[in-house]
């Protein structure tokens, strides 16, 4: 009889049957009446290796990811490395390649591997294979992306609707009225961005049904085919805010082969503060994500789960704050008509 069998009839991670065997992990209450239980009634006997003490291993913990080409992904996952080593953690990267498939699969290989957790940074609405494993208290920190599910788990996440908040207010104090909203797909951060957006221009009697708005993909390719429908569009705003840094750089990129000049035509405020914000002309003026911040509270929190797989969930919400460059200035006349070139 395997532990694998063991941990299936108490409805837990093989790793949380093998650390309470080996005397690494302390269960309480149901949980450890179940894996009793469980092990009485597959009889299975541990045999711990007897004469000498292996070294002792450093636990192991993956790291889901959507793709590793964006970087606002790619400097998370460095950053979740690099705390987890610092918490003496080993750690497996997954990209899914913004593939729905491979999160589900890759969060049932987690726990095939027998990894000690997963922090999991995911932007599909639904995860099943998700909600399986925190059904079998597997230690995981959902990060970044709110889940739709009906069980609880362990959250970190920025304060996306303070962050958007704080843009779009930005940028009614420097006098815009016509505010556009620019954001990539659909997610539920994205929709706190928008809900943030949409308070904002109210509060300050504009209608946000009147502004313009894209949706589209968090590429710097849709930046600049958005670009081109500001241009078309029949009510051009004066500022936009983008809900994401990589189409801002789009955006901002093709500006000037449109001869729309950034920020005396357009004020473009981002969001995120991605390493080429700074780089373009003119730097952009943006939303920090924490990501140093999100990565260290992560993996905080997968530690204590890992130790206490009973304990209630932790949700964190990391605060943000804006870094003010030169993309977004004091409203200026609407731009004229720019011919094709």
């Amino acid at each position: 009889m395997s532990i694998q069998q063991v941990a299936k009839n108490a409805a837990v991670a093989p790793s949380t049957v093998s650390r309470y065997l080996n005397g690494t992990l302390t269960l309480k209450g149901e949980t450890k009446d179940r894996v009793d239980a469980a092990l009485e009634s597959t009889g299975y006997v541990h045999r711990p290796r007897a004469k000498r003490t292996p070294p002792k291993r450093r636990p192991i913990v993956g790291i889901i990811v959507p793709e590793l080409t964006n970087p606002y992904f790619a400097v998370l996952a460095e950053e979740i490395i690099a705390a987890a080593d610092q918490q003496s953690l080993s750690t497996v990267i997954f990209s899914a390649t913004n593939l729905p498939g491979n999160e589900r699969q890759y969060v049932e290989l987690t726990q095939r591997l027998g990894l000690d957790g997963l922090l999991y940074l995911g932007t599909t609405f639904r995860n099943e294979a998700l909600d399986e494993a925190i059904r079998s208290q597997f230690p995981l920190v959902v990060v970044d992306e709110p889940q739709e599910s009906e069980l609880e788990t362990h959250t970190v996440f920025q304060d996306d609707y303070s962050g958007a908040f704080q843009a779009v207010s930005y940028l009614v104090a420097q006098g815009h009225r016509d505010i556009g909203f620019i954001a990539g797909s659909n997610m539920r951060t994205t929709q706190d961005r928008l809900r943030a957006y949409t308070d904002v221009l109210r509060q300050n009697g504009i209608d946000p049904d009147q502004q313009f708005r894209g949706l589209g993909s968090f590429t710097e390719e849709y930046g600049a085919t958005v670009l081109a429908q500001i241009m078309a569009s029949e009510r051009r705003p004066t500022a936009v805010f983008v809900a994401s840094d990589i189409i801002a750089v789009g955006l901002i990129v093709s500006a000037s082969s449109m001869r729309i000049r950034i920020p005396t035509d357009l004020s473009v405020v981002g969001y995120d503060d991605i390493p080429a914000a700074h780089h373009l002309t003119p730097p952009l003026t943006t939303v920090r994500s924490p990501l140093p911040e999100m990565a260290r509270a992560a993996v905080d929190v997968l530690i204590e789960a890992m130790n206490h797989p009973e304990m209630p969930a932790r949700h964190v919400l990391v605060p943000v704050g804006m870094v003010i460059r030169d993309s977004a200035t004091v409203v200026a006349q609407p731009m004229a008509q720019v011919a094709p070139a």
